[in-house]
């Protein structure tokens, strides 16, 4: 850029000269009285002698043709370094239009790889994201398969049963009585164990639109609401009346009319978390006095 601006300066100080110096003018000779006296006459010319005027350039001196030709020269050699300039400037354009090519191409180039790299940091993020995600998802497995391994179930299964019976006197009569078993196959304690349950006499089959009420609040059973993994304990379920003594063999066959009991278990475990684990049992007597217990379809569940 500093020779351009120098070669610029340059260029305008050649476009205007120093001016030379002025020629001095040589005064004029006067005539001769005999010229004067050649002139005087009547110059007119006739047509038989018509007057003929020659014009003859006027003769420079020495000294006016010498400036003329210094002024001849200066001029040549100001128009060569005019041309001389005027090429420079070009080139130096030239040379200015390939840099600026140049750098326009690596400007493209850079914003070409910028936005290369851009796009593969997106795609990195994308997969961190996505890696992050993982590990999220992995740690989420293994936390939820910590607690389905470690936490308590508690579950409900057959027990034992009484049946009702008229007693000697002083001996309270016995009332049918159900005594599943609550057991916990987990391999934690269950915590603030509630039990909600409820024994009767049904029709079988049971009728479809049978409500299965319960009590309204739940009961905390012997064992002081904890029970310890894989441990068991009986919870019981009484009947609130008592059944005519002709029906009590027909109830212990469990043909036309059965023991029922079903309940709901509320429990926390070792995280915190609330489970439920609802239940249904009809029971019969073999004739030798075993029990046969099965479980009333769609009442017996458990998270």
């Amino acid at each position: 850029m500093r020779v351009f601006v120098i070669s610029l300066a340059f260029f305008l100080v050649l476009q205007n000269p120093a001016p030379s110096a002025p020629r001095t003018k040589q005064p004029k000779q006067p005539q001769s009285a005999a010229s004067q006296q050649a002139v005087n006459p009547d110059q007119r010319g006739t047509e038989q002698s018509p007057v003929i005027v020659k014009v003859v350039p006027t003769t420079k001196t020495q000294e006016e043709a010498e400036e003329d030709a210094q002024e001849r020269k200066t001029k040549v050699s100001s128009d060569w370094w005019t041309v001389f300039l005027t090429g420079t400037l070009a080139f130096i354009a030239f040379l200015q239009l390939l840099v600026y090519t140049y750098q326009a191409k690596k400007l493209r180039e850079t914003v070409k790889s910028a936005e290369g790299q851009s796009k593969a940091m997106e795609r990195h993020i994308g997969e961190a994201a996505r890696s992050a995600n993982a590990m999220e998802n992995v740690a989420n497995v293994i936390q939820f398969g910590n607690k389905a391994v470690m936490r308590a179930y508690l579950t409900v299964v057959a027990g034992t049963a009484i049946h009702q019976e008229r007693r000697e006197p002083g001996q309270p009569d016995l009332k049918f009585e159900a005594r599943p078993e609550l057991r916990n196959t987990g391999n934690t304690p269950a915590r603030n164990v509630g039990i909600r349950i409820k024994a009767d006499i049904l029709t079988l089959p049971i009728p479809d639109d049978f409500r299965y009420a319960l009590p309204d609040e739940p009961s905390r059973p012997g064992f002081g609401g904890v029970l310890g993994a894989h441990q068991m304990n009986s919870i019981f379920g009484i009947v609130d009346r008592f059944v005519p003594d002709a029906e009590v063999g027909l109830i212990k066959e469990g043909t036309r009319k059965a023991l029922c009991v079903w309940g709901l278990v509320t429990y926390e475990d070792i995280f915190g978390d609330h489970h439920t684990t609802r239940f249904g049992q009809i029971i019969q007597w073999y004739p030798n006095g075993s029990l046969f217990v099965y479980f009333v379809p769609g009442q017996n569940d458990s998270d």
